[in-house]
């Protein structure tokens, strides 16, 4: 979207410093001053410009980023990232020479952008009502070469305390936004939320969502009061308990482990008793029985011998008629099944 161009004055002149082969009617005061000036729109003033380093006359490609990047205290860095597509050599080696120019300046420039965005702060803070400041204000130029070419990039930062409205776990953007924002053609404005909040409100919808990012791309005219985010802390815990709860189910998990142990041990075949309570016994078949049948009390099914000392049926048949034989032990019959009692103590 073309804009038009403001007058200029001689002290404007002065205050965006020298170029070569510029014309400020037609060329770099209509980029620097027009497409460029709508970083907020407040109620109580117009449009504000960023941009304090005049651009390369020679470069006339160029989109312009806007990030917001919020800090969980209500504090957010601003970045205002210009990128010219650097098309030729030619437009590389005027890009470079464009960054020797600037250096000797570079003090200049950011004193003239750190006193326009400390006046903006400063009205936000009266329209608000909340303290606010400005500090950390840095600009930088370099060439980056991308996938899709190189790119000669101016870019302003400065953080911003108080931007953000606390409401208990509610973090809020967009009261400052007061009159609105505009974004241009090739405009971006990114939005970047801590990854311990999320998203509960958004006014418009923005048209891209990344991970804990909103993207709106311009042409765009923004109401009064947006772009509007509101943030919502994410739980600490899942479930949050007292701690005196936590104690007690760590108690009681405990006991529960112990009874399950317990229960399980006492569970286990006689067979394995016999190991553990004995050691592994070395001795006759029938003494093996007869600590079995001790164990158990004096008696067991015959069938329970078998089953506990692993021995067959005719194998454990045979110790059983040779052990009634001696008068060691006495069969009982007990429907189908013969109980075996141990007569005499050994």
């Amino acid at each position: 979207m073309a804009h038009q161009a403001p007058n200029v004055t001689a002290q404007d002149r002065d205050q965006l410093g020298p170029q070569r082969g510029v014309s400020y009617e037609n060329g770099m005061d209509r980029l620097d001053r027009g497409r460029l000036r709508s970083l907020l729109l407040l109620a109580s003033f117009c449009l504000v410009s960023v941009s304090v380093v005049p651009f390369p006359a020679e470069v006339r490609e160029f989109s312009t980023i806007y990030r917001i990047e919020i800090a969980g205290d209500g504090l957010v860095t601003w970045t205002v990232e210009h990128r010219f597509y650097l098309k030729t050599q030619q437009d590389e080696e005027y890009f470079q020479e464009y960054i020797s120019e600037f250096e000797p300046r570079k003090a200049d420039y950011l004193e003239e952008f750190s006193s326009k965005m400390e006046r903006l702060v400063e009205r936000a803070s009266i329209i608000t009502g909340r303290s606010m400041s400005a500090r950390n204000f840095d600009i930088s130029l370099g060439v980056v070469d991308t996938a899709t070419g190189k790119y000669g990039v101016i870019k302003y930062r400065f953080d911003w305390a108080g931007f953000a409205r606390l409401e208990g776990e509610k973090m809020i953007i967009g009261d400052v936004f007061e009159g609105g924002l505009f974004l241009s053609k090739d405009e971006a404005l990114i939005i970047r939320y801590p990854n311990d909040y999320t998203v509960d409100t958004v006014l418009p919808s923005s048209d891209e969502a990344r991970q804990y990012e909103l993207i709106w791309y311009g042409l765009r005219d923004f109401g009064s009061g947006e772009p509007r985010v509101v943030l919502q802390k994410k739980p600490a815990f899942p479930i949050a308990l007292p701690i005196t709860w936590i104690g007690a189910g760590i108690v009681v998990l405990a006991v529960l482990v112990v009874v399950a142990l317990s229960l399980r041990r006492s569970r286990r075949p006689t067979r394995l008793r016999v190991r553990e309570e004995v050691g592994e016994f070395i001795g006759s078949d029938t003494d093996r029985i007869i600590e079995l049948l001790k164990l158990a009390g004096g008696a067991l099914y015959q069938s329970e011998i078998v089953k506990k000392t692993g021995f067959s049926k005719s194998k454990t048949s045979a110790l059983l008629n040779s052990m009634e034989g001696e008068g060691t032990i006495e069969r009982i019959r007990k429907g189908r099944k013969n109980l075996v009692k141990l007569k005499t103590a050994r």
